[in-house]
């Protein structure tokens, strides 16, 4: 059978329209419906219920649909890779993160994997959680970085990092005058949290529950960077991913102090559970993977000046 029979029979499934699908192969209608009914002949069954308006597939012709999707996007992916080796490896690698996943350490590792790959180009978006699931799933590009990965759905998702989670306040706070905090040290305390739909407060929240601890709730907001700049101009604290601090506290705008016990933000790459990764796509995943902060990144830091 040849790919662009298979290709028409897609194309008449998805458009469930044989003149659009005719259209698409450059043929005329006639032709696309006699190589159709030629494609039933030759397997012996029949794929298009034509008794309907607009068409619909047997149940049968939805099984061999979907297998002849799956053939058709590997033939796809086979032309991706051997135009990328005729190209000495040449290509662009688009990737969707969340505005948290260390834009310093994302630059970095997508400076020096161009260095090492004449010819690509890696491009970083940064979205919000649900615009860089949503874009995956959409296709739109090939990979995505994301925190709490067990929250989506319909990716395949590779653990990245953890990410110790401290107390932070702004400079001179009591709390973060220790290098270490218990849970009952945030008792009645002034904080900031998350907003309850994201997956960051609902992890804090149950630390709290576990640890039968009850904060004073003053904000709630969406975002960490919001959060650090309401810390740094009030006497409240937070539970942040160390990473997004630690400029903040070498400048002395802001101070922490580790929590135990620990508490942690799981970050993953995840990408669309329909298609596979170009060559060029996997081989920037695994650099970025291979290419992850150590455990030991997770202390907080000192400021390097004193503040008042």
């Amino acid at each position: 059978m040849q790919l662009d029979t298979i290709k028409l029979f897609c194309d008449v499934a998805e458009h469930r329209s044989v003149s659009r699908a005719a259209e698409l192969s450059g043929i005329t209608q006639s032709a696309a419906s006699q190589r159709i009914m030629a494609l039933e002949r030759e397997l012996g069954v029949q794929l298009v219920d034509r008794s309907t308006r607009p068409l619909q597939l047997t149940d049968t012709g939805r099984r061999y649909h979907g297998g002849c999707r799956k053939i058709l996007d590997r033939y796809r992916l086979l032309e991706e890779q051997i135009k990328a080796t005729g190209r000495n490896g040449s290509g662009v690698v688009h990737v969707a993160a969340i505005y948290s996943a260390g834009i310093d350490l994302l630059n970095q590792i997508q400076h020096d994997f161009e260095a090492e790959h004449s010819g690509v180009t890696v491009e970083i978006h940064y979205a919000q959680p649900d615009q860089v699931h949503d874009q995956v799933r959409a296709g739109r590009v090939d990979m995505g970085i994301l925190s709490y990965p067990d929250r989506w759905r319909g990716v395949v998702t590779r653990p990245l990092r953890e990410e110790t989670m401290v107390v932070v306040t702004g400079p001179g706070h009591p709390l973060t005058k220790r290098d270490a905090l218990q849970p009952r040290d945030l008792d009645r305390q002034d904080m900031v949290m998350f907003d309850n739909k994201l997956p960051i407060s609902r992890r804090i929240a149950e630390y709290m529950r576990r640890h039968q601890v009850s904060p004073n709730v003053v904000q709630v907001f969406d975002n960490i960077d919001t959060i650090k700049g309401y810390l740094a101009e009030t006497g409240a604290a937070a539970i942040l991913p160390n990473r997004t601090v630690r400029q903040e506290i070498e400048r002395g705008a802001l101070a922490a102090a580790t929590l135990e016990p620990t508490i942690v933000r799981p970050l993953a790459v995840v990408h669309n559970r329909q298609k596979d990764l170009s060559a060029l796509a996997e081989s920037f995943m695994s650099y970025l993977l291979e290419n992850q902060p150590s455990p030991e990144a997770g202390s907080p830091v000192k400021a390097t000046t004193a503040t008042a």
